[in-house]
C-alpha cells in the first residue's frame, strides 16, 4: 500500500470524525430537577385518582404521552365499570383506554365503542366522539357535508390522517376557517379550527406564515387571539422556532393568555409543551403550583395545573445529551485500527484463492464467529431487543429450532455443498440444471444482499447513529459514504482474511456493550431480578404454543421461521457457503456452523435480556425517551438511546463503536460476497476475454466500489417499508432467501428436476414471498413469509418438472 494511499485512509477517518464530532456539543445539565420532576408527576397523579371527570381525562392523556403508565388503565377500566354509560364522559373514558399500552385486539374495542358512537347520528355525543377519533389519528368513512359546522370540522380534521395528501389539504381548509374575518364563520367555529391545527402541528413553512400572520393580525375576541397565537406557536416549523417572528407570537401569547380565563392558560401551557423551552419553565412552575386568581372552580384549577406540569415534563424530554472528547477518541481508535488490519492483510494476499476465500485454510473457531457476526449484524443488534420490548420474547423462542438446524444443516446440507470444488455457489446450479438457472440464483442473491446492505446502511445511520448523535439529516447521505468508502477501503484491501478477523473484534466488542448494557441495569435497579417485568406487560400478547399463519407471535411460528431461514441460507447463500468452503473439509465445516450456533444463541440470549433491561430501564425513567413518541413507538431506539443517557463517558463511545461494527462487520462480508459472485458468475460468464485479462485482484476490489455505489442509493427507500424494525428486516432483506434456496433445493435434492420447472419454482417463490410480505395476502404474517415461499416454490416446481418429464416421456 502506497503512502499517497495511507495518507488519504487517515484524511478519511479524520474527515468522518470530525464531520460527527462537529454536530455535536458539549453535555449540558438537565432543565428540570430530579425533584421537580418527581413534583410535577405527583399533580398529574392527584389529578388521575381525584373524583373529576373530564380533567381526569385529560391528566391520563398527559400521562400515557409522557409514558407514565403505571395505573393509568386500571383507573380507567374502573371508570369504564362504574360511569362508561354516562354520555359525553364515556368517549373521554373509552378514549384513554385506546389510547393506553394493551394488546392490539383490546384496544380495538375501545375503538369500535368510539366509532359505533361517532356513526350513530342520534347520539348526544357524537361531536366528541369524531373529536377523539381525530385525537387518536383515525380517519373516518364519512366527507363533511353534515347541518353541524363543528362535526363538519371535526370529519375534516380526521380524514386529515389518511393521506399527507389529506392532512395538507385540511390544514388549507382549517386556514380558511379561521381567516374569515365577515362574521359568516361563528368564533366558536374558528377557535376551534386554531385547535385542530394545534393538535395537527404539522404545518409547512407558507401554512406556518399564513397562519402567523392571521395570529397577530387578530382583533377577534380574547379567546380567538389565544387559540390562532396557541396554534401558530404550537405547529412551527423547526426552522422557524428561531426566528424574531417566531418569538413575536410566543411573547404575545403569553400576555393574553396570562390575562385569561382557564381554557386560555391551559392552550398556553400546551403549545409551550410542543414549542417551549427553559426560559418558559418559571412561568410554568407558577402555574403548575398556583394555577391564577381568574380560575374560579376546582376542576379549572386541576386542569391548568395539569396542562403545566405536562408541558414542564415535555420540555424536559427534549433535552439532548452529547458525546463526549474520550467517546469520540475511542470510536476514532476503532476506525483507524480496522483500516490497519485491512493494510495488514493486503500484504498477505498473493492468489485470487487467497482474497476470496483465504487460501481455502481458515481457523474454523474464526470462520465460525465470522459467520455469527455476519448474519447478526447490526439489524439484529437493534431489532432484537426492539421485538422484546414491543411483542415480548416469543420470537426469541425460535432458539428451540437449533438442535434440529444443526443436524439437518451439518449433515444434510453442508456434505453436498463441500462435494463441489467451486468458487460460487451458483456453480452448482449451472453443472446440474444449465446457465439460465444459475443467472436467476445469480440475480436473487445479488437482490437479496444488495436490499440486506442497504438495510444496514439504513438503521446503522438513520435507527442507531441518528439516535445517539444530533446531526441534521442533511448529513445522513455524507455520512453514510463515508462509513461504506471506509468498509471497502479495509475489505478490498484484506480480503476474506480481513474480513473474518475483523469479524472476530466486532463481535467481541458489541457482545461485551450488550452485558455492560444489562449490568449497568442491574446496578441501577439494585438486584439481579429487579430489571425483569414483575407481570406480563399489558401490551405483549399471550404466549401461545402451536403454528398460526394469521398470528404474529407463536413459539411454532418462531421456530419454523428460524429453522428455515437457517436451512435456506446454509443451503444457497454465497455469505455463507463461502465461509463453509473456505475450510479444508466437512467436518471443519460442521464445527465451523456449531461454534456459529452456539455464539447465535448466546447473542440472542443477550439480546433478549438488552431488551428486558431497556424496557425496566425507561420504565423507570421515561423522561431519558425521545419527545414526541411512546415507549412502545420507539422500542427499535431504545437501546442506542441507552448508550447515551444510561452509560458512562468512554463506555458510551465504546458501544457506538460496537454499532458501526457490526455494520461494517455485516458490510464487509457482503461486499466480499457480492463482489466474489459478480466477477464469478457475471464477468467470467458473459465476458471471459476481459476478465482473463485484467488484475484479478483489482477486478473485485473495484467491485467492491461499484456495490457499495449500487447499495448506498437502495438505502434511500427503505425507510418507506412498513412496520417495526423486526418487519422491515423479515419483509426487505428476508424476501428472496426462500426463493433463492428453492434452486438449490430442486438442484441436489429433486432427481426428476428440470431447467423449466426450477425456473418456475423460483418465479413462484418469489410472487408468494412479494404477496405475503406486501400485500398480506390470505392474512398471513410476516413470520410465514419464508415458510410460505418455501413451500409454494418447491411445490410448484415439483409438479411442474414431474408434468414436464411425463409429458416429454409420453412424446418419446
Amino acid at each position: 500500500m502506497s503512502y499517497k494511499q495511507i495518507k488519504y485512509l487517515r484524511c478519511l477517518a479524520c474527515g468522518l470524525f470530525v464531520l460527527l464530532a462537529s454536530a455535536c456539543g458539549t453535555a449540558q445539565k438537565r432543565p428540570v430537577s430530579d425533584d421537580a420532576r418527581s413534583q410535577m408527576v405527583r399533580i398529574l397523579r392527584h389529578v388521575l385518582y381525584d373524583t373529576l371527570q373530564w380533567e381526569k381525562v385529560h391528566a391520563a392523556s398527559y400521562l400515557l404521552q409522557l409514558d407514565y403508565q403505571d395505573d393509568v388503565r386500571d383507573v380507567f377500566l374502573e371508570e369504564a365499570q362504574c360511569k362508561g354509560h354516562i354520555p359525553f364522559y364515556r368517549i373521554g373514558i373509552w378514549r384513554v383506554l385506546a389510547s393506553a399500552p394493551a394488546r392490539e385486539a383490546e384496544q380495538g374495542k375501545w375503538l369500535e365503542r368510539i366509532q359505533g358512537v361517532a356513526a350513530d347520528t342520534s347520539a348526544l355525543d357524537r361531536v366528541h366522539a369524531v373529536e377523539s377519533l381525530a385525537k387518536l389519528g383515525m380517519p373516518t368513512t364519512w366527507e363533511p357535508n353534515t347541518a353541524d359546522p363543528i362535526l363538519n370540522l371535526f370529519i375534516r380534521w380526521a380524514n386529515s390522517y389518511a393521506t399527507a395528501g389529506n392532512l395538507h389539504q385540511t390544514v388549507d381548509a382549517l386556514l380558511h376557517i379561521i381567516a374569515d374575518s365577515e362574521g359568516r364563520r361563528q368564533t366558536r367555529e374558528r377557535r376551534l379550527a386554531a385547535y385542530a391545527i394545534r393538535n395537527i402541528g404539522r404545518l409547512d413553512t407558507r401554512q406556518w406564515n399564513e397562519l402567523a400572520d392571521l395570529a397577530l393580525g387578530d382583533n377577534t375576541p380574547h379567546a380567538q387571539q389565544v387559540y390562532c397565537l396557541a396554534a401558530a406557536v404550537a405547529a412551527a416549523p423547526q426552522a422557524m422556532k428561531g426566528t424574531q417572528r417566531f418569538f413575536e407570537l410566543k411573547d404575545r401569547l403569553i400576555t393574553l393568555a396570562s390575562e385569561g380565563a382557564a381554557a386560555e392558560k391551559m392552550e398556553l401551557s400546551l403549545a409551550l409543551a410542543e414549542s417551549g423551552g427553559p426560559d418558559d419553565l418559571a412561568m410554568l412552575y407558577a402555574l403548575a403550583e398556583a394555577g391564577s386568581a381568574i380560575v374560579s372552580t376546582a376542576g379549572e384549577l386541576s386542569d391548568v395545573r395539569a396542562a403545566a406540569a405536562y408541558a414542564i415534563l415535555r420540555i424536559d424530554r427534549r433535552h439532548t445529551n452529547s458525546l463526549t472528547v474520550l467517546d469520540w477518541a475511542v470510536i476514532a481508535a476503532y476506525g483507524l485500527l480496522m483500516l490497519w488490519i485491512g493494510w495488514h492483510y493486503s500484504t498477505k494476499n498473493t492468489t485470487r484463492d487467497d482474497y476470496l476465500l483465504g487460501g481455502r485454510r481458515m481457523n474454523p473457531v474464526a470462520v465460525g464467529i465470522s459467520l455469527f457476526a455476519t448474519l447478526l449484524s447490526t439489524l439484529s443488534y437493534l431489532s432484537y431487543p426492539g421485538e422484546m420490548i414491543q411483542h415480548g420474547p416469543a420470537i426469541f423462542a425460535g432458539m428451540l429450532a437449533f438442535p434440529f438446524v444443526y443436524y439437518a444443516a451439518g449433515w444434510w446440507l453442508i456434505p453436498r455443498i463441500m462435494q463441489m470444488n467451486v468458487t460460487s455457489a451458483y456453480e452448482i446450479l449451472e453443472y446440474k440444471l444449465g446457465p439460465s438457472v444459475r443467472v436467476m440464483a445469480t440475480f436473487m442473491f445479488l437482490s437479496l444482499r444488495f436490499l440486506w446492505m442497504a438495510t444496514i446502511i439504513y438503521v446503522t445511520i438513520d435507527v442507531a447513529l441518528l439516535t445517539v448523535v444530533p446531526i441534521d439529516r442533511a448529513y445522513v447521505p455524507l455520512i453514510g459514504i463515508v462509513l461504506m468508502v471506509i468498509t471497502i477501503v479495509y475489505t478490498s484491501m484484506g480480503g476474506l482474511k480481513a474480513v473474518v478477523v475483523t469479524d472476530v473484534i466486532q463481535s467481541l466488542i458489541f457482545l461485551g456493550g450488550g452485558l455492560v448494557s444489562v449490568a449497568v441495569v442491574m446496578a441501577g435497579v439494585g438486584s439481579f431480578t429487579g430489571w425483569l417485568p414483575s407481570a406480563w406487560p399489558a401490551h405483549w400478547n399471550p404466549p401461545r404454543l402451536g403454528f398460526d399463519l394469521q398470528e404474529r407471535s407463536t413459539i411454532g411460528n418462531a421456530m419454523i421461521m428460524l429453522f428455515v431461514w437457517y436451512i435456506c441460507t446454509t443451503g444457497s447463500d454465497q455469505l455463507a457457503i463461502q465461509r463453509y468452503l473456505a475450510t479444508k473439509d466437512v467436518a471443519t465445516a460442521r464445527r465451523s456452523l456449531r461454534v456459529s450456533l452456539y455464539t447465535n444463541l448466546f447473542a440472542k440470549i443477550l439480546l433478549a435480556m438488552v431488551g428486558l433491561a431497556m424496557l425496566a430501564y425507561f420504565k423507570a425513567k421515561p423522561h431519558q425517551l425521545a419527545d414526541h413518541a411512546s415507549l412502545q413507538g420507539q422500542a427499535d431506539t431504545l437501546f442506542p438511546r441507552f448508550i447515551m443517557v444510561g452509560l458512562p463517558a468512554g463506555i458510551s463511545g465504546l458501544l457506538i463503536a460496537g454499532l458501526l461494527a457490526a455494520a461494517m462487520s455485516s458490510l464487509s462480508s457482503g461486499l466480499n460476497a457480492v463482489s466474489s459472485v459478480i466477477s464469478q458468475d457475471v464477468l467470467h460468464r458473459w465476458w471471459p476475454r476481459r476478465a482473463a485479462s485484467s488484475n484479478p485482484l483489482r477486478q473485485v476490489r473495484n467491485l467492491s466500489y461499484l456495490t457499495g455505489a449500487v447499495t448506498m442509493v437502495l438505502s434511500i427507500f427503505i425507510a418507506y417499508v412498513e412496520g417495526n424494525l423486526f418487519d422491515v428486516v423479515v419483509k426487505v432483506v428476508n424476501l428472496f432467501v426462500a426463493p433463492l434456496f428453492v434452486l438449490f433445493f430442486m438442484a441436489l435434492f429433486v432427481p426428476f428436476a428440470t431447467e423449466k420447472g426450477t425456473l418456475f419454482a423460483g418465479a413462484t417463490s418469489i410472487a408468494a414471498a412479494i404477496a405475503v410480505a406486501y400485500f398480506g395476502v390470505l392474512g398471513i404474517t410476516v413470520l410465514w413469509i419464508l415458510p410460505v415461499a418455501l413451500v409454494v416454490g418447491v411445490v410448484c416446481g415439483m409438479a411442474f418438472s414431474f408434468f414436464e418429464q411425463k409429458n416429454n416421456l409420453t412424446k418419446s
